[in-house]
Formats: structure tokens, sequence, C-alpha cells
């Protein structure tokens, strides 16, 4: 027991770590960033913190086993958000406005049934695995039953949207949706044995099945952390390392500019992270560069600063993705002159 407590617990914890460098991604990316993943990891986090002792005795006096209905609700909602989002923007078929509707309907029905019949049953307080969700009870047998049904064809969703969208990306993104949807595939698998159990053991199942249900959830578990962590975290490393190669390359204009017009500056402090800086440094880089081509366009053309330099450096779309970042190798290149800067 102790064993599972600290598993559901370092679980938890690396998914929150998971959230909150998606939050930081989000925060950087601004209202195009979208909320829902965020939101269905935190689900999930939770639902395995409701697991632990300690949230059991916080919500034992309302409802025995309160925090374990509390605790799969949790992780029910996470799957149900994640296949809309998912069918909604990574498939090419998004659902019309009435079937999401009605998919939005269905999953509420299902809710509501569960904590029906979560709350309609005897429960056996601190028993192990099954013996403390079944306790005997045919009301919960149905509970594991209508859960089932109702998350299969939405684990199932998963499972073929992240293969089809497995082929679409990138090679470091590639494993982790494979991953992503191996852990559909063998929850989809656990949920079917979940029927197999509730159907021929409704008390305690024997010790072999036992076994077989937790190797199916740890290989879920272990394969959904290690598919969702994994992008975030190296998607964050890799913006993190982007920014950087941005502050290098705009940093001599940036410098050589603001100090002629200081006025551009909007903010005073430095030590904010490496994304937020280019940002500021775009926006002070293409103020100054205005300004500089309407009061010294003389100045600005020495430079090779003027806009039609700038325009003719942008024509090369595979090394100068922006003006301001055209501008700032203009900038480094200035001595070589505009004859072999055209050349290039």
């Amino acid at each position: 027991m102790t064993v599972m407590v600290a598993f559901d617990s370092a679980v938890a914890v690396l998914i929150l770590a998971g959230v909150a460098a998606l939050v930081r991604q989000h925060l950087i990316q601004g209202v195009r960033g979208r909320w829902t993943p965020a939101a269905a990891l935190t689900l999930l986090a939770l639902g395995f913190l409701l697991q632990t002792p300690a949230a059991e005795e916080a919500l034992g006096g309302i409802r025995t086993n309160g925090a374990y209905l509390a605790g799969h609700l949790c992780v029910l909602l996470a799957i149900m958000a994640t296949t809309l989002h998912w069918r909604c923007n990574l498939s090419p078929d998004p659902p019309a406005r009435w079937r999401l509707l009605a998919i939005y309907a269905f999953y509420g029905c299902v809710l509501g049934v569960l904590v029906y019949l979560f709350a309609t049953s005897s429960q056996q307080p601190h028993g192990v695995g099954f013996s403390r969700e079944f306790a005997g009870s045919g009301g919960m047998q149905a509970y594991w039953i209508v859960q089932a049904l109702a998350v299969v064809p939405s684990v199932a969703t998963l499972a073929r949207v992240a293969a089809r969208a497995t082929a679409q990306e990138r090679r470091w993104r590639r494993s982790f949706l494979s991953l992503l949807a191996g852990s559909a595939l063998t929850f989809t698998a656990c949920e079917l044995w979940v029927v197999v159990i509730a159907v021929f053991w409704p008390g305690m199942p024997p010790e072999w099945a036992q076994r077989v249900t937790l190797c199916l959830q740890l290989m879920t578990i272990v394969l959904l952390v290690c598919g969702v962590i994994g992008p975030v975290v190296l998607g964050s490393l890799r913006s993190a390392r982007l920014a950087f190669f941005y502050l290098e390359e705009l940093a001599p204009l940036h410098g050589w500019l603001t100090a002629r017009y200081p006025q551009v500056r909007f903010r005073s402090a430095r030590n904010r992270r490496a994304e937020t800086r280019v940002t500021d440094m775009l926006v002070e880089i293409s103020d100054s560069l205005r300004l500089l081509q309407r009061d010294d366009p003389v100045l600005a053309f020495e430079n090779l600063l003027d806009d039609e330099t700038i325009r003719v450096a942008l024509e090369d779309g595979a090394h100068h993705i922006g003006y301001e970042l055209a501008a700032a190798r203009n900038f480094r290149v200035r001595g070589y002159g505009r004859e072999e800067l055209l050349r290039r």
C-alpha cells in the first residue's frame, strides 16, 4: 500500500510538472494557447492525488470511499476533455455543433449515472483493490460496466487520432505520440478487463486477475506519463533554446538602435524569461527601425537598414524568418557592403 501511495504521488507530481511547463508555454503564446490540455492534465493529477490516504481521510466523513469516487470522476473528466479536444482540433473531420452538444449531453448523463450508482451502493471501507470497489454490490458491478462502456469508445478515439497525428508530426514528437497511442490501447484493454472482472468476480477476483489488472494499469500510467510529459518538457526546452538564439542574433542591432532611440524601451526589468525578452526586443527594434528610416534614411541606407534592403533579405525565406531578424543580420554583415549582401 505504501508503494502504491508513493507511486500515485510521484505520478501526480510528474504530471503537474508537465502542467507547469504547458502553462508557461501558453503564457508565452497568449490568447493563441489552448488551455484544455492543461486542464485535462490537472484533473488527471488530481485523480492520482485523491487516491492517497490523506485525501481518503479528508473525504471519508462525507461518504465512504468518497475520495476514490472523486478521483475516478477526475480521471473520467480528463479523458472526456482530451477526447473532445483531440476530436475537434486534431481530427480532419471535426464533429458538427449538434453532434458536439449530443456528446456533451451523453458524457453528462454517464457521470450522473455513475454518481447515482456509487451513492446507492454499499461500500466496504479500507478495502484493497476490487474488494473495496465492489463489496459484492450489484450497483458497483453496474458502475464499472457503465464506465467501461462509456470510456472505451473515447479512448479508442484518442488512440485513432494519436496514430493518425503521429504520421504528420516531426520525428521528435512522433515517438511521444506513439507512446500516447500505446497508452490509449493499453487503457482500452484495461477497461475491457474490468468488465470481465465485474461480470465473473463481483466480490474479490483471484490473485492472478489482480496482477493482470495491476500490470495493465502500470503500463497505461507509464506510457501516459512519458507521452504527456515528454513533448511538453522537450518543447519548453526547445523554445528556450530558440529564444536564446534570437537574443544573440538581435542583441547587436537592438543595442545600437536603443542607444540612439532610448524612448522605445517600454520595460526596464531584464530578469524576465528569454521568450519574453525576445518579444520585447522585437517590438523595440521595430519601433526604432521606423524612427530611423523616417528621421535619417541615409544612415539607415549605410547600415543596410532601409526598408528596401531588408525586404530583399526577407526573400530568402530559408534564412530569414522576420523583418526584424533580417534587419539584425543585415546589421551584422554591413561591413561587407551592399553588393556582397545582395550576392548572398
